[in-house]
């Protein structure tokens, strides 16, 4: 394969892929395949269209784009058979790098469709819309637009503070500060109509997405509830993973049973996940929630009864 061509990394979003995929398959070192610029050139070869990928390229790929661009340490001994990571990649680059990799690597279909539904919606701008959002934000330029809420049949008008677009349970949103009720606030993408970046700026400090979604299970912000919750033993490997992005402090009572306690902020999505377990899950407090599980539960139970 030495004398295939060398894709222009200058015209072609593939480069990007090959680098990563060259990437990925250096980072275990124990690896039992020997990777160098031969069989690494061999399995890219297999996800080119064209033409397939020769051993000077990959070795280029390697010095001019890993090494000289991205700073990343690289065995590459002469006569060698084995190329390999000098060293780890810090958790936070690697985390970085799998977000942009798994997008040639991983089919995400929730993802896809959220997407084809902007651009369904947005033909002509929903690009734009992602680009602008993203700079105003940046730039930390104050924006407008029309947005009609779940429930309503008009659309309102809204002036926000942009903070972060935000894929959340197979929604596109914008996460922002809604200037109307002084809230940071959750608005579906494909929903906003007529966006205009303002000549304003705002000076509040944008808040992470983690701090944001601190105590939410699903995409709702709101109320935060200091909750209790009772399950059977049998759900202690389901509710750890469950409940796992809210921190719950988890302690057995002695009686086949465990409680749960923890923050959260959108207490009827919390309430639909525990329909799933039925008499094996109970809400012990606080009361408010407790309440509102009996009237979802007696609302169904009114569809179903005889």
């Amino acid at each position: 394969m030495d004398n295939a061509p060398i894709p222009n990394p200058e015209t072609r979003l593939g480069v990007i892929k090959r680098c990563l995929h060259v990437l990925a398959l250096l980072q275990n070192p124990d690896d039992p395949v020997d990777w160098n610029a031969g069989s690494l050139a061999d399995l890219l070869s297999m996800d080119e269209p064209l033409e397939p990928l020769s051993d000077k390229a990959v070795r280029d790929y390697i010095k001019k784009y890993l090494v000289s661009e991205m700073g990343i340490d690289i065995n590459t001994m002469k006569g060698s058979k084995r190329t390999g990571l000098a060293i780890d990649l810090e958790t936070d680059l690697s985390t970085r790098l799998a977000g942009v990799y798994s997008s040639f690597v991983v089919k995400d279909t929730g993802r896809e469709i959220v997407l084809k539904r902007l651009m369904k919606q947005h033909p002509r701008d929903g690009l734009w819309m992602l680009a602008r959002i993203y700079f105003a934000a940046l730039l930390k330029k104050k924006i407008e637009f029309e947005y009609t809420p779940a429930l309503a049949t008009e659309p309102k008008h809204y002036r926000v503070h942009p903070y972060h677009l935000v894929f959340r349970n197979n929604n596109l949103y914008l996460a922002c500060k809604s200037l109307s009720h002084n809230v940071t606030a959750l608005f579906i993408m494909n929903r906003i109509m007529g966006l205009k970046v303002l000549d304003e700026e705002f000076e509040d400090k944008v808040p992470p997405v983690e701090e944001i979604f601190k105590d939410s299970l699903g995409s709702f912000i709101g109320k935060k509830y200091a909750v209790v919750l009772r399950f059977h033993e049998k759900l202690l490997g389901t509710m750890e993973e469950n409940l796992s992005i809210l921190e719950p402090d988890i302690t057995p009572d002695g009686n086949e049973y465990y409680h749960a306690s923890f923050t959260v902020s959108d207490d009827r999505y919390l309430c639909k996940q525990l329909f799933l377990y039925g008499r094996d899950v109970e809400i012990l407090e606080p009361a408010e929630l407790r309440e509102t599980m009996k009237s979802m539960l007696r609302k169904s139970w009114s569809v179903y009864k005889e």
